[in-house]
C-alpha cells in the first residue's frame, strides 16, 4: 500500500525539536510504501490537489487538525481530500470541528450524561448562569479543544470570580461556556470506528489521570507546558471501567 501521510512535522528532522514530540504512525504500518509531506497552512489546499493529481498513492493519512484561527493546516486539507474524492483517515468536514452544543446535544441524544451548562455571549448570559447553574462552575471557550486559555482560576467560586473569566474569554472569542464544575477523578476512553458494525464502536482501555500536588483538573498549562507531571494509568474500578466504556 503506498500511504502518503499529511503533517505540519518535519518528522524525519534530525535532531527532532526537544519541545516536540514526534506522532508518526510509519513504525506501525512498516510495510507499507510512506511519503512524509510536510505542510504549512497557506499552500496545503494546493499542495494536496497536486499529490492527488499525481496519483501515486492508495490512502491519504491525515494528521492536519489545526483550528480555523490557527496558522496550521486543518478543515481545508479534508475538504479537499473530500472534493478530490481519495480515501483519507481521520474525521470528515461535517465531524472535523463540532461545536461543544452539538456535541453536547449528541450526549442527550445516546442517554450520556454532561455538565448544565448556559452559552454566554453578553453579561445578562453571565448572570443567568450565575442565577440557574451551582458553584463552582467552569468557564471555558465556547468552542475549542486543547484547554485553550483554560487555567487554574477558571474554575470559580463565586459571582465575582464567574464575571471575570467570563468577560475574559467573551471579550477574546465572542462568547464563553459555562458549566457547573464536576468534582472528582478524571478519566479518558479512546473510541474508534468499527468498520465491520459502525453502529458499534469500538471502546479501548478507560484511563485516569494522576495530576500533580496542587492540581485536580487539565488546563492549558498543565496539557501544553508542565505535561511531564501528568501521568495516566488504567481505571482500577472494574465496574467504573465498563461504565465509562
Amino acid at each position: 500500500m503506498r500511504v502518503c501521510l499529511l503533517t505540519t512535522q518535519d518528522l524525519d528532522a534530525d535532531p527532532f525539536p526537544p519541545d516536540d514530540w514526534p506522532c508518526d504512525p510509519r513504525p506501525f504500518l512498516p510495510e507499507a510504501d510512506w511519503h512524509v509531506e510536510t505542510l504549512v497552512k497557506k499552500s496545503s489546499a494546493e499542495v494536496v490537489a497536486q499529490l492527488v493529481q499525481e496519483g501515486n498513492y492508495d490512502l491519504f493519512f491525515n494528521l492536519c487538525d489545526g483550528a480555523a484561527d490557527q496558522d496550521v493546516p486543518g478543515v481545508e486539507v479534508v475538504e479537499t481530500l473530500e472534493r478530490l474524492g481519495v480515501p483519507f483517515t481521520g474525521a470528515t468536514s461535517q465531524y472535523y470541528e463540532p461545536t461543544r452544543e452539538e456535541m453536547k446535544e449528541a450526549c442527550r441524544k445516546e442517554g450520556i450524561a454532561a455538565p448544565a451548562a448556559v452559552l454566554a455571549r453578553n453579561e445578562n448570559d453571565v448572570e443567568r448562569a450565575a442565577q440557574t447553574l451551582r458553584f463552582p462552575l467552569f468557564v471555558k471557550h465556547h468552542n475549542s479543544y486543547a484547554s485553550v486559555d483554560l487555567s487554574r482560576n477558571s474554575r470559580v467560586q463565586s459571582r465575582a470570580g464567574l464575571l471575570q473569566q467570563a468577560q475574559k474569554m467573551i471579550s477574546r472569542y465572542g462568547a464563553a461556556l459555562i458549566e457547573e464544575y464536576i468534582e472528582g477523578i478524571e478519566c479518558t476512553v479512546l473510541v474508534a470506528e468499527n468498520p465491520e458494525d459502525p453502529g458499534r464502536p469500538v471502546s479501548y482501555l478507560p484511563m485516569q489521570y494522576r495530576f500533580p500536588e496542587g492540581e485536580e483538573f487539565k488546563h492549558e498549562d498543565l496539557k501544553w507546558v508542565d505535561y511531564d507531571a501528568l501521568s495516566s494509568f488504567p481505571v482500577e474500578d472494574p465496574l467504573l471501567a465498563d461504565r465509562l466504556r
